[in-house]
């Protein structure tokens, strides 16, 4: 059955036929220093395959689908710009000390917040692009999806979002590494969906039961507490082999031309 009409297809947020955006499947945001549009624009995107590109060069606005109609895409932009103003644009500050890694960021909208995190997962989900071929969320795809459409933010183990922060490296500008998102096993069995840019990495936990308390206490939580992790990001596991070839592909770039 062909649900085009004049042009128009079902927005695959609210199922009304429209003209879709242009969506970007990651927020804009996340380009923010990884395109570079004052020069040639690039993006150092890592890949999983074995063989495949490091640097991609023709995206250079991000990755894109017609996903949803203008309706859904002003409200997730909501979503974004208070993401971008509280959280990846606000100036964080590591914990002094070896004795703790985790830092406590206090926002004032747990829901507009926490949406912004549903909105990302749900988009990685549905996306029908190469780079994000890595995600399946099976049947959270409609439980997302249903989640979004009444602007229900959930409790703060639904689909919980444990953030890190990466570390600031000599040579190498973290803000600029961008991971195809997967489906993951977590360190404590949990199913799970992990995504990294913007010098962050979000550890979606797509299971509910018995995530570790700890865990927990660092998910973004109706008082306006979000837990921030500062970790070097090749001191996380899933994430050591993309750091290696990211910063081989980084450093290669960088060598002057030889005459």
């Amino acid at each position: 059955m062909n649900h085009q009409t004049n042009g128009q297809e079902p927005c695959r947020l609210c199922g009304l036929l429209d003209q879709l955006c242009r969506s970007h499947v990651l927020p804009e945001m996340a380009y923010a220093n990884v395109i570079d549009y004052t020069s040639h624009p690039r993006m150092v995107a890592v890949r999983d395959a074995k063989k495949g590109k490091i640097s991609e060069t023709h995206h250079q606005t991000g990755f894109w689908e017609r996903l949803l109609c203008k309706k859904c895409e002003m409200k997730f932009s909501r979503y974004e710009t208070y993401a971008a103003k509280h959280l990846l644009n606000a100036q964080l500050t590591p914990p002094t000390g070896s004795a703790s890694r985790l830092s406590v960021l206090k926002v004032t909208d747990y829901a507009r917040l926490k949406l912004f995190f549903l909105s990302m997962l749900w988009r990685v989900g549905v996306a029908s692009g190469d780079f994000f071929r890595g995600v399946d969320l099976g049947k959270h795809a409609n439980q997302l999806q249903q989640m979004l459409r009444t602007e229900n933010p959930g409790e703060l183990d639904d689909y919980g979002c444990l953030l890190t922060r990466f570390l600031p490296e000599r040579d190498v500008p973290v803000e600029q590494i961008l991971i195809p998102p997967r489906t993951t096993r977590t360190h404590d069995g949990h199913n799970g969906c992990l995504l990294a840019f913007r010098g962050f990495a979000f550890q979606y936990y797509i299971s509910r039961h018995r995530i570790p308390t700890g865990v927990k206490a660092a998910f973004l939580n109706k008082n306006g507490h979000l837990g921030i992790c500062w970790m070097r990001m090749r001191d996380i596991p899933p994430l050591r082999d993309s750091w290696n070839r990211c910063v081989a592909a980084i450093r290669r770039e960088a060598k002057p031309n030889s005459a």
